[in-house]
C-alpha cells in the first residue's frame, strides 16, 4: 500500500477539476503516501482537459486519458482503473458531491483490515424527492430479488480497491451492464462505509437514462424476466383449456348460453398485449447479445497526457 491512484471521468468538470485536486492532495500529504491522479476525459464539451493539462504541467504524478468522444462514466471510470498503477486505487465522482476528505477514513479502514479487497462508500441519505428515492429503493429491491448477485443500495462511486482486485475485474467485458453488479460479482472481501453527500447542482442522469440503466441492470445479471414470462404463457394455455371445456359444456347443457362479444374482444386484447409484452422482453435479450457479439471495444482511448522524464507533456 505504498501508493495511492486518484481516479475520477471528466464529463462538464471544469469548474470542480483544481478544488478535487488541491482537496485531495491535501488528504493524500495528511497520509503520507506515494500517489498518482488518473483524469479521464469522457469527451467532455468544455474546457476539463485544458484545467487538466494545467496540473499536469507542475505535477508529473497528474495523468489526462482522452476518449475519442463520449461513452459513458462506466467506460471512462474502468479505462482510469485499468491504466492506474497504484496499489490502492480510489475513485470518485469529479463534482465534489462526495468530499474528497473521506479518503482518510478509507485508507484508514484498509490499512487496519488489510483482509479489504473493495471498500465502497454507501450515501446515508439521497436527494431526489420522495418520487425519486421511492423508484430508487423499488429498483434495489427488484434487482435483489430478481438476480443473484446483491446490489448494495445507495452504492456510491467513492470506493477504495485493491491493485489484485481491480485486476480481477478488469476481465470483465460487457458492453451493458451495472458497474456496482460487476462489482459485487468479482467477488474478493467488501465491506462499506457510510458517507453523506453534498449535492451541488442538478445531475447530467435524465429520467430516460435512468430508466436504461435498470432495463441494462436487470437483464444483464438476471434471466428471470424469460422465465417469469414462460410460466405466464403456460398458465394462461392451462387456464384457455379449462375455459374451452367450461365454454363447451355450457354450450352443450344450457341453451341460451351466450359468450358475447365482449368477452372474445377481451381475451384478444389481452393475449395480443402479453404476446408484444413478451415478444419485448426476449427483444431486449436479443439486443444485448447483439451488441455483445459484436465484439466492439467499451471505450478508444484517443491519448494520454503525462509529463515525461524531462518534465515535457507528451
Amino acid at each position: 500500500m505504498n501508493k495511492i491512484s486518484i481516479v475520477t471521468s471528466l464529463y462538464k468538470s471544469a469548474p470542480y477539476i483544481h478544488d478535487f485536486y488541491e482537496r485531495h492532495l491535501a488528504v493524500i500529504r495528511q497520509i503520507g503516501v506515494d500517489y498518482e491522479f488518473v483524469f479521464v476525459d469522457d469527451g467532455s464539451p468544455d474546457d476539463s482537459a485544458d484545467k487538466v493539462k494545467e496540473l499536469i504541467k507542475k505535477d508529473p504524478n497528474v495523468k489526462l486519458i482522452i476518449f475519442s468522444r463520449n461513452f459513458g462514466q462506466y467506460q471512462a471510470m474502468f479505462a482510469g482503473m485499468g491504466n492506474a498503477n497504484g496499489d490502492l486505487i480510489f475513485t470518485s465522482d469529479s463534482d465534489l458531491e462526495e468530499p474528497p476528505e473521506n479518503l482518510v477514513d478509507f485508507y484508514s479502514r484498509v490499512k487496519q483490515n488489510p483482509g479489504i479487497d473493495i471498500l465502497y462508500a454507501v450515501v446515508r441519505k439521497r436527494d431526489g424527492g420522495i418520487v425519486r428515492n421511492f423508484f430508487g429503493s423499488l429498483f434495489y429491491k427488484f434487482m435483489r430479488w430478481g438476480t443473484d448477485v446483491q446490489i448494495p443500495e445507495n452504492m456510491s462511486w467513492q470506493i477504495m480497491m485493491t491493485r489484485s482486485y481491480v485486476n480481477a475485474l478488469m476481465l470483465y467485458n460487457e458492453a451493458e451492464t451495472l458497474p456496482a453488479g460487476l462489482m459485487m460479482l468479482a467477488g474478493f472481501n467488501h465491506d462499506s462505509i457510510l458517507i453523506d453527500k453534498t449535492y451541488k447542482g442538478s445531475t447530467s442522469y435524465t429520467f430516460s437514462k435512468r430508466l436504461k440503466l435498470a432495463f441494462n441492470s436487470i437483464t444483464a445479471f438476471s434471466s428471470k424476466p424469460l422465465i417469469f414470462i414462460s410460466i405466464i404463457g403456460i398458465s394462461i394455455t392451462f387456464l384457455s383449456f379449462i375455459g374451452i371445456i367450461i365454454a363447451i359444456i355450457l354450450k352443450l347443457f344450457f341453451i341460451n348460453y351466450r359468450s358475447g362479444w365482449v368477452s372474445l374482444l377481451l381475451s384478444i386484447w389481452f393475449m395480443g398485449g402479453l404476446i408484444l409484452s413478451s415478444v419485448g422482453i426476449i427483444g431486449i435479450y436479443m439486443a444485448k447479445i447483439f451488441n455483445q457479439v459484436k465484439g466492439r471495444p467499451l471505450y478508444i482511448i484517443k491519448t494520454i497526457i503525462m509529463q515525461n522524464d524531462q518534465n515535457e507533456i507528451h
